[in-house]
């Protein structure tokens, strides 16, 4: 089976779009350059080739900016690490600590592995990536709140501690160009229905908090981890964002004290979000949606969560 070719995708003439839509790794340049987002193990090859057909010179690369550790945002770091061991990996202090266990190394190479069958099935690649003999994802740069990845030629980026989604969460800003890379502490937006999938899989009020602290920002467009760049009606989409949560934190609970099974509730919802996106496995969506049923109910009496 043949792969699906995916071109680069010009955002600004600074700042492009690599990977495939439903797993985005962003290309800052200034001076230097930096990848935003991991990858996955089945977008690495890809990433390559379209850095190269960019005429990026790899040695220009710098950094590779981490949002967060979950599998499908770190999958291409070890092979790109064993092709330009100069490359540095910058991400939060829990991110890097996250990283260092080998535990959430096997459940990274079981969930990527996942997700590499299903670009197979759906030909966006034509065969498994490489397995490795050793899997290392070691922070170089830590960032904390307000720390700044400077490029040079003025495109310098903010790190934001954004949690909610995970723990470990942090979002970029480049003021130059009025670039966020949110990652995904907005969840998983799909453009084509205007629908919203809330992933406050940590914890209500941080996601709620997170979305305030980036709306505050004068960011112009927002690039999402999945699916799509926001442009020119940012602060529309933040609004909607926390809208969706509500909405859906809201009906979480009430139908909860009504009495529902919270494991209906939940396979409902699952089958929903298997709807929307075929990105992970039906097991997967279902877990995620019985965590946050368990968030919504934890944190059903806090106020003014919804306000921005």
């Amino acid at each position: 089976m043949s792969k699906k070719r995916h071109e680069p995708i010009t955002i600004t003439r600074n700042f492009y779009q690599l990977g495939t839509p439903a797993f985005p790794v962003y290309l800052s340049l200034g001076d230097n350059a930096m990848l935003i987002e991991g990858g996955t193990g089945a977008t690495f090859a890809m990433i390559v080739e379209q850095i190269k057909e960019l005429g990026i010179k790899p040695e220009r690369i710098k950094y590779v900016a981490l949002t967060h550790t979950h599998p499908d945002h770190i999958g291409a770091v070890p092979h790109l690490k064993r092709l330009w061991p100069h490359l540095k990996i910058a991400a939060s202090s829990l991110a890097a600590k996250l990283l260092k266990s080998q535990r959430m190394i096997k459940e990274f190479r079981e969930n990527d592995r996942t997700i590499s069958e299903i670009m197979i099935n759906k030909g966006e690649i034509a065969e498994m990536p490489p397995e490795l003999e050793h899997y290392h994802f070691e922070v170089d740069k830590v960032l904390e709140e307000g720390d700044r990845l400077e490029l040079g030629s003025g495109i310098v980026w903010t790190a934001y501690h954004t949690p909610g989604h995970s723990p470990c969460h942090m979002s970029l800003y480049e003021e130059k160009e009025g670039t966020l890379a949110i990652g995904d502490a907005t969840g998983f937006y799909v453009p084509e229905k205007g629908v919203f999938w809330p992933n406050y899989f940590d914890s209500l009020e941080a996601y709620c908090n997170s979305i305030r602290k980036l709306s505050a920002l004068s960011a112009r467009r927002g690039a999402l981890s999945h699916n799509t760049v926001v442009d020119g009606w940012l602060k529309d989409y933040l609004q909607k964002a926390i809208k969706a949560t509500e909405s859906y934190h809201l009906e979480m609970v009430e139908r909860v004290s009504k009495g529902e099974d919270p494991e209906k509730i939940a396979l409902e919802k699952a089958q929903w979000v298997n709807s929307l996106t075929d990105i992970q496995t039906f097991e997967v969506m279902y877990n995620l949606a019985k965590l946050m049923l368990a968030r919504s109910q934890s944190e059903a009496g806090k106020k003014k969560l919804f306000t921005i």
